[in-house]
């Protein structure tokens, strides 16, 4: 099991335990809607082209993946697979597939549909960024209807864990045929299926024939849909959570800021878990300076990760290494410990002048606006990058404009968040990796190529903890880009929301469990 620290937030943060008050609870009522406030916009649904937070907040509740994360244990159970097993030389996986699953126009769930999902990934015209992470697959054959067969090129230990997500999730075979855009459209086998989809407001309704029931036996989900409102200003989302006017806020702007003046509020609970995501300030490093390892060294040594803990999250939250601290069977080492993370102003100057560069030296920093913590770091950095040798410019974009310049690399550095997850293949790979769908860093290093590689190929579990204890180092001697915290992950929810779980996976599908009282 993984272990997870939780952090209480005085008396007022109630934690989602299984606990006999719970298990005496009223039995779930269906119908209603479930309002959920977030603060980014939505721009892309397509599940295997997004990369928002905000859209997958979305898709977490319109298309399901193979298997899943238990919300709580972070445990790996069965979804649309209902069983799978492993050959014995871990290169061929063989899954069933559940014979009561539709898609939401109907048609039924078979092996081809598993084929097709995994074809249009790894399909180079989708430009998808999970296509490193089904890099490993070789081939995908067709058992029969309801038996699909994943051959590896080698051993992936990771392979399960990376099918839990809707970023792998099944779509059908023809799927290009039936939606057209499947940015806007969608066709999912999720409990719920788009009825009205906006940049301010997504409406889903509920999928009567969802094949998940709860332990009664009753079929999911209960409300009869969600409706995900867009408040970009974080105080007006508070208030709006205050008010009544949604029942649930979570993602950016829903922070320890915003914990702390509502939790003396009675009708209001207060949610907060650790988060395997990360903020970081993305590096250019295929362009110059940033191109020489000791100016990314200089930028490391120039920042105080402890302060941005204390000023940005308000100490709720740790210093980021490469693992997340929360990962304990993977021996994350402690960020005091790393090469370039203690703050050395002297050092950093040093550094730019053996670089050959006289200082000040112009960098231009993008922060990502629909993230308030992303905004207000920028500040802080360039305030301490200052000193150090540094004339930080801060570009100020909307939203799209940031994802275009993010996917097309066009930045010297930017200020952001990064998903995470329980593996560390599937937490660094395509982020640091020379070949990585998502290394808009343009980063490349030989040594860490190979240990990414070694680790992703290595079955032996203490083996491949090794390799990562060395990737650690190496990730922070070589600077791919700036890891700076793990914050803790707060919700807050009016209490007639009754059953949501808040999961360090940042994952809705807690909600088709979740059921309004009135």
């Amino acid at each position: 099991m993984k272990r997870f620290r939780f952090v209480g937030l005085g008396l007022a943060v109630l934690l989602f335990a299984m606990t006999a008050a719970q298990a005496q609870a009223p039995a779930p009522q269906r119908g209603g809607t479930i309002r959920v406030g977030i603060t980014q916009e939505i721009l892309n649904l397509d599940p295997h082209v997004a990369t928002a937070f905000s859209s997958f907040q979305v898709l977490d509740l319109v298309y399901e993946s193979l298997l899943r994360l238990n919300p709580r244990t972070l445990q790996l159970e069965p979804n649309l697979a209902q069983s799978w097993s492993v050959s014995p030389n871990g290169l061929e996986y063989t899954f069933t597939l559940r014979r009561d699953v539709t898609f939401h126009d109907g048609s039924a769930l078979d092996a081809s549909d598993v084929k097709a999902t995994i074809d249009r990934i790894l399909d180079p015209a989708t430009r998808s960024p999970q296509a490193s992470f089904l890099a490993p697959v070789g081939e995908v054959t067709i058992v029969n209807p309801f038996v699909v067969k994943v051959t590896l090129k080698q051993p992936t230990p990771s392979f399960l864990a990376l099918l839990t997500t809707p970023s792998r999730g099944i779509v059908p075979a023809n799927f290009a045929d039936k939606v057209g855009d499947p940015r806007v459209k969608t066709l999912g086998t999720g409990p719920y299926m788009l009825a009205e989809f906006g940049p301010g407001s997504v409406r889903l309704t509920r999928y009567e024939r969802y094949w998940r029931k709860d332990a009664a036996g009753t079929r999911l989900p209960y409300a009869d849909a969600v409706i995900y409102r867009v408040i970009p200003d974080a105080a007006t989302l508070r208030a709006a959570v205050r008010s009544g006017e949604v029942d649930l806020i979570i993602g950016f702007g829903v922070d320890i800021t915003a914990a702390r003046p509502l939790a003396g509020v009675s009708d209001l609970r207060i949610m907060s878990v650790p988060d395997l995501s990360y903020s970081l300030v993305g590096i250019n490093a295929s362009k110059v300076p940033f191109t020489d390892v000791r100016v990314r060294q200089a930028l490391s040594l120039a920042t105080d990760r402890d302060q941005i803990v204390q000023v940005v999250y308000g100490g709720r939250g740790t210093v980021a290494g490469a693992i997340p601290p929360t990962l304990e069977e993977w021996r994350p080492l402690p960020a005091r410990t790393l090469p370039n993370y203690r703050r050395d102003v002297a050092r950093a100057r040093q550094l730019l002048l053996q670089a050959g560069l006289t200082p000040p030296v112009a960098v231009k920093m993008l922060p990502i606006p629909t993230v308030p913590d992303a905004v207000q770091m920028a500040q802080v950095l360039k305030e301490q990058w200052t000193p150090a040798g540094f004339n930080v410019e801060i570009e100020q974009v909307d939203f799209a404009t940031f994802l275009s310049r993010w996917r097309g690399s066009q930045f010297d550095t930017f200020v952001s968040l990064n998903g995470g997850a329980v593996d560390p293949d599937l937490h660094l790979y395509r982020h640091i990796h020379s070949t990585g769908s998502t290394n808009v860093f343009k980063f490349k290093d030989a040594t860490v190529d190979q240990l990414l590689d070694q680790a992703r190929a290595t079955a032996d579990q203490s083996r491949r903890v090794q390799l990562y204890t060395q990737l650690q180092r190496a990730i922070a001697e070589q600077v791919p880009f700036l890891f700076v915290a793990y914050a803790d992950l707060f919700a807050v929810a009016r209490t007639q929301l009754n059953g949501f779980v808040l999961s360090s996976t940042r994952s809705m599908t807690p909600l088709a469990e979740s059921w309004l009282s009135r």
